[in-house]
C-alpha cells in the first residue's frame, strides 16, 4: 500500500463517522439599536446597527440597520454564524 492510498482511507473513515449537525430550529432573540457616526461617509446622518444576543452561541451578532433616523428593524431573521443550523429572529428592538 502506498502513502496516497493510506491517506485516502483515513479521509474515508472520517467521512463515514461525521454526522450531520442537529437542526436547531428558530428562536426569538433580544436586539437593541445602536447609533453611530460613519467616519467613512460624507453624510452627517447617524447610522444604526442592530446588536443581537444570539440564543444559540451566546455571542452578539451585529446587523446593519440603515439610518438611525429611520432604522430597518423588524421583522427580520438571520442565521447564526457559529451554529448555522439555527435561525433567530427579533420580534422587537430596544433603543439605547
Amino acid at each position: 500500500m502506498n502513502s496516497t492510498t493510506t491517506l485516502l482511507s483515513l479521509f474515508e473513515e472520517d467521512a463515514k463517522q461525521a454526522e450531520p449537525p442537529a437542526r436547531l430550529g428558530m428562536a426569538a432573540a433580544a436586539a437593541r439599536l445602536v447609533a453611530y457616526r460613519d467616519t467613512h461617509s460624507d453624510g452627517d446622518e447617524l447610522q444604526a446597527h442592530l446588536v443581537v444576543a444570539c440564543p444559540f452561541c451566546d455571542h452578539q451578532h451585529i446587523h446593519p440597520a440603515g439610518l438611525a433616523s429611520a432604522p430597518r428593524t423588524c421583522p427580520r431573521r438571520s442565521r447564526c454564524v457559529g451554529r448555522p443550523t439555527g435561525v433567530y429572529y427579533f420580534p422587537e428592538v430596544a433603543t439605547w
